[in-house]
């Protein structure tokens, strides 16, 4: 069965348009479709399996299915509204770092203030605009929120980076204390944890657990890259405990750093360092990229030390 995700849908009208995977011509569809009658708020973005027939104006989408990863199927068996795949939400309240692969996301996503696709077929043309607040992804939450309320829990651009990797079910490697490199896919995450898939096994860590993380196919280059400082590494630090404050960046450092792509290194409270280039920074996390191109996303929470250099030092 042909794959494609949804250009456009008219939850009102009941019909949309999914741009297929494997052709330029897009699949009229129609709510009726929809294999999943308990999925009601079908979103642009949404992957989903069908079938097509040749209608009268054109290809039509016949037992349609939407593609849920584990994390969106377990919403939706708890009620929960679903974030679709290709939501690149937006950056989080006071995030004054930007970079160039989530600034490029957030472009190619649907723009809230957009009707629908740029360019859309004719059938969409003849249709009512559409809602901003219909069209426009959302993550929902169980209880209503005032304006105020929604805007300070806007998505960083960690939860950003997380929420893509849930979505594409990347491998990754997740770094605990005591020198565990624990291979996982993520599956849920919280505002203070993970769900994470290892070896076929379901584990939940608190965020205060994990020092960094980075994707699989990064490994060889991350784990080459890392030097020790045995003296911290001595002090044989745990996690900083839930109310206590850990080590504090200087943001007006880390912004010039950033600016001026200087090379920065951090050491972790077991000791490890990295350095490298600051690719974007979220109230949580830093996200580096090593001399050898290799990306790694560092917890705030597990900093021991931060340390700047000018952009033509070597290392």
């Amino acid at each position: 069965m042909p794959t494609g995700r949804i250009k456009y849908y008219n939850f009102d009208k009941g019909f949309g348009f999914i741009a297929q995977d494997s052709s330029d011509a897009d699949v009229f569809l129609h709510s009726s479709a929809i294999q999943q009658p308990e999925y009601e708020e079908l979103r642009v973005g949404q992957r989903v399996r069908y079938n097509v027939v040749e209608g009268e104006k054109g290809l039509v989408a016949q037992d349609v299915e939407v593609l849920l990863t584990p994390t969106e199927r377990r919403w939706l068996r708890q009620g929960k509204a679903i974030i679709p795949r290709g939501y690149s939400g937006f950056p989080g309240q006071n995030q004054g770092f930007l970079s160039e692969e989530e600034t490029s996301a957030s472009a190619a996503a649907p723009s809230r203030k957009s009707s629908g696709p740029r360019s859309q077929p004719k059938a969409a043309e003849a249709a009512s605009p559409v809602p901003a607040e219909k069209s426009a992804p959302r993550a929902a939450s169980p209880r209503a929120q005032s304006p105020e309320q929604a805007a300070n829990k806007q998505l960083s651009f960690g939860d950003l980076y997380i929420l893509k990797q849930i979505n594409l079910e990347t491998s990754m490697f997740f770094a605990l204390y005591n020198s565990e490199q624990l291979p996982a896919i993520v599956l849920e995450m919280t505002l203070t944890g993970f769900t994470l898939n290892s070896n076929g096994q379901e584990r939940v860590f608190a965020k205060t657990d994990v020092k960094y993380c980075y994707k699989d196919i990064d490994a060889v280059k991350v784990q080459a890259s890392v030097d020790i400082d045995e003296a911290v590494k001595a002090r044989c630090l745990q996690p900083v405990p839930a109310g206590e404050k850990g080590y504090v960046l200087d943001a007006e450092r880390v912004r010039n750093a950033r600016k001026n792509g200087d090379v920065i290194e951090v050491t972790l409270r077991e000791g490890e360092i990295f350095r490298g280039t600051i690719d974007w920074v979220s109230p949580y996390e830093i996200k580096l990229i090593l001399e050898n191109g290799a990306k790694v996303v560092v917890f705030q929470h597990a900093l021991y030390d931060f340390k700047a250099f000018r952009s033509e030092r070597k290392f």
